[in-house]
């Protein structure tokens, strides 16, 4: 041993490069050196958070028909009636029949209390509807159809309005998130010292859907037949980026 290192410090005197190998193998061969790893880089971790909103391109209105009768059979026959009227309105509003779902279908007993004894006094038949309006102006005018089209026994369970397609919007949201996200890991690699190297990890936080917003009373006006504000529609992503530090 000693008459290697003297030999190692010879051909270090002369300027010749010296390398060490590890023990040899069974085969005789040296081992390749061992070598130290290189540090992991620093990191950041961000979370961004982007919004987009849209005007909604479609409504969506809740209509149900409701009438009760002392036989089951009368109160079918009515409420088939009130719904056949109802469905002549929508259509004689431009709706289209792949837009009109039906929700639900019931039929029950009304029981009334008369000194304190449960009677049956008839029976209650009701459908609802789920029915989308593409014309957004028109939709106070297919409400104030629907509502004329059976008298008494139409409902109108509320009004929500949406986009046909929500994907460009969550494009839009996404887009702003990641920018967002990348400005902060440039901020902190600024006040670091640092230089922003490569994005190691990108995800996605759970969204919601698209949500309307509250509007200004000057939207009312822009309804023909029953008033309606249709606003706007937002969505937000929220995501979490991982990048080097250089």
């Amino acid at each position: 041993m000693r008459g290697l290192t003297a030999a190692l410090a010879a051909l270090a005197a002369l300027g010749l490069p010296v390398a060490l190998a590890g023990p040899a193998t069974a085969g005789g061969a040296p081992a390749p050196a061992v070598t130290s790893p290189e540090p992991a880089p620093a990191t950041v971790t961000v979370t961004g958070t982007g919004s987009a909103s849209a005007a909604p391109d479609l409504a969506v209105v809740g209509l149900a028909v409701e009438v009760t009768a002392p036989t089951a059979e009368k109160a079918l026959a009515a409420q088939h009636a009130a719904a056949d009227a109802l469905l002549g309105a929508l259509r004689g509003q431009r709706v289209a029949d792949r837009d009109i779902r039906t929700d639900s279908l019931e039929l029950s007993a009304v029981y009334e209390d008369r000194g304190g004894v449960s009677k049956l006094s008839g029976y209650r038949a009701a459908q609802s509807f789920s029915v989308k309006v593409r014309e957004l102006r028109r939709t106070g005018r297919v409400i104030e159809a629907a509502a004329a089209s059976a008298g008494d026994a139409v409902r109108i369970n509320g009004v929500s309005f949406d986009l046909a397609d929500a994907r460009p919007l969550r494009a839009q949201a996404r887009r702003a998130a990641h920018e967002d996200a990348r400005a902060k890991a440039e901020h902190y690699a600024s006040l670091t010292g640092s230089s922003l190297g490569r994005l190691v990890s990108l995800s996605e936080a759970e969204s919601s859907a698209p949500r309307p917003l509250a509007v200004s009373p000057a939207a009312f006006a822009k309804q023909d037949g029953v008033p309606l504000a249709p606003g706007e529609i937002e969505d937000t992503v929220s995501v979490v980026a991982v990048y080097e530090l250089r």
